[in-house]
């Protein structure tokens, strides 16, 4: 079945190929179609058919690809298989850490030291935080390398209707008072000043995202990076439930939640009715007809809202705002959502270096403007300064709302190398402990879930589960 892969260079979609891989079985499986599985999600396909072929036609290596929305629980097979049906894995809350230690994928220090197509070094492409967060020290042979790409930058916050904005004479806020001002006028105007999504496919985390800005905000960057190691006031893991002290570490994690419980938890007229329990398409319906001015989203909010009205078009200019701040001498926040998304390369690959290859593709100039185009908006983890997205930003009002935001504000993450996340699950530590937040159970009861009474049972959580997490983590 191994073909010629310099005369045929077009993108085989797996509905084409698969059979064809799984009538050959595991064992028979040939070097030289790169195979890519990536999650179905906000980003869509597009951007993968138009790179891969960029690529193809660029190196003369075939790409194979396919999208899969539950790519997270089939990595594992793959990684343990003899031999995997693909190369590279992309997608969001894959447990790279997890499988270098058990020595499943591939060393790419080579990618990290060697160059583009551009002829610039691939680590001078990669944004800092994001090289250092892919650099890790696996257990299996006790040496610290590369071994993912982070795949997105990312944005949080709230996207809004800007056309709904400028027909009322509303102004973009800039602090978190004008926001407040902001939500009593547009609900004056019988217009739903949130939309979302508590209940069904939950997306309440999306609050996430301005929460985490406020944070960063009121606590500085660098006792964010403190706090995201944690560690204990000793300095040991055994105490690290110190930094879910709502009188200590966590204060100012605990006023970003009053700010939001002051805002939308007891408001509930500021939030489209039984929030806590709206699947996500209706709060997608919501503000794409028009009926709500705003929505906390992630950077993939245009692209996966068209999708979920049958991939028409919007009737407004949609964008996402920064991040109104606390104070209005400060800085913008960002957080940088997408550096959780991971590309990683399987050891029992037979196309190893033709992956390898390829991840140096994704870091192109001809790559990153593409992902931006197809994604609607998105940006890879990769330098944009010397690339002109002018014509981009002109023509699609989203894009340039983005590119503002990564390049005005102050970016930043909460990925952790710590040993706590990575022999536990970050989604499940960081920051609400057992993934236990309050967005949804506030809107339903709002004086039983003040700001004192759920951070004193978040702390109480994580003191009293913490021996576990060090446990997990194989650290005291």
């Amino acid at each position: 079945m191994k073909k010629n892969a310099k005369k045929i260079l077009p993108i085989i979609g797996l509905m084409v190929l698969s059979g064809a891989l799984a009538a050959c079985g595991e064992d028979d499986r040939e070097p030289g179609v790169l195979s890519i599985m990536f999650y179905n999600g906000g980003y869509g396909d597009e951007w993968v058919k138009e790179i891969a072929d960029a690529y193809a036609a660029e190196s003369g290596n075939m790409v194979d690809y396919v999208a899969d929305s539950t790519i997270a629980s089939k990595v594992e097979a793959q990684l343990t298989s003899k031999n995997s049906e693909y190369d590279i894995f992309i997608s969001h809350d894959l447990n790279w850490q997890s499988y270098a230690n058990r020595g499943l994928l591939a060393n790419l220090d080579d990618v990290y030291n060697g160059e583009t197509i551009d002829g610039d070094k691939f680590m001078d492409r990669v944004l800092p935080n994001a090289a250092q967060l892919s650099y890790f020290k696996s257990d299996k042979d006790g040496e610290a390398h590369y071994y993912k790409v982070c795949l997105t930058q990312g944005a949080g916050g709230f996207v809004y209707n800007a056309d709904l904005f400028k027909e009322h004479g509303w102004e973009v806020p800039t602090t978190y008072a004008e926001l407040t001002s902001l939500c009593a006028e547009i609900a004056e105007a019988n217009i739903i000043p949130f939309a979302w999504a508590g209940g069904g496919d939950t997306r309440d985390y999306y609050w996430d995202y301005p929460l985490y800005e406020w944070w960063a905000e009121l606590d500085g960057l660098d006792n964010l990076k403190t706090w995201s190691e944690l560690k204990g006031k000793d300095g040991t893991y055994a105490n690290g439930f110190d930094n879910f002290d709502p009188d200590g570490k966590f204060k100012n994690f605990k006023q970003a939640y009053k700010m939001w419980y002051d805002l939308v938890g007891t408001h509930p007229e500021y939030s489209n009715e039984n929030a806590q329990g709206a699947t996500l398409d209706s709060a997608q319906y919501l503000f794409y007809s028009g009926q709500a001015a705003m929505i906390p989203y992630g950077q993939w909010a245009k692209h996966e809202i068209k999708k979920s009205q049958g991939n028409k078009e919007f009737n407004f200019e949609v964008r996402m705002m920064k991040t109104p701040r606390v104070n209005a001498t400060s800085d913008y926040y960002n957080f940088m959502v997408g550096f959780g998304d991971s590309m990683i390369v399987a050891k029992n690959s037979p196309n190893i270096e033709i992956a390898k290859d390829f991840l140096k593709f994704m870091a192109s100039k001809l790559a990153c403007r593409t992902f931006v185009e197809k994604a609607q908006g998105p940006f890879l983890a990769f330098d944009y300064s010397d690339i002109d997205m002018s014509d981009l930003c002109a023509k699609d009002s989203y894009v340039d709302s983005m590119y503002k935001i990564l390049t005005e504000t102050k970016n930043f993450t909460l990925s952790s190398n710590s040993p706590i996340i990575t022999g536990n699950s970050d989604i499940d530590i960081q920051p609400w402990i057992g993934n236990n937040r309050y967005y949804k159970s506030c809107m339903a009861n709002p004086s039983e879930n003040t700001p004192d009474l759920v951070f004193e049972k978040v702390y109480n959580y994580a003191r009293d589960n913490w021996r576990g997490y060090c446990l997990n983590a194989e650290v005291e």
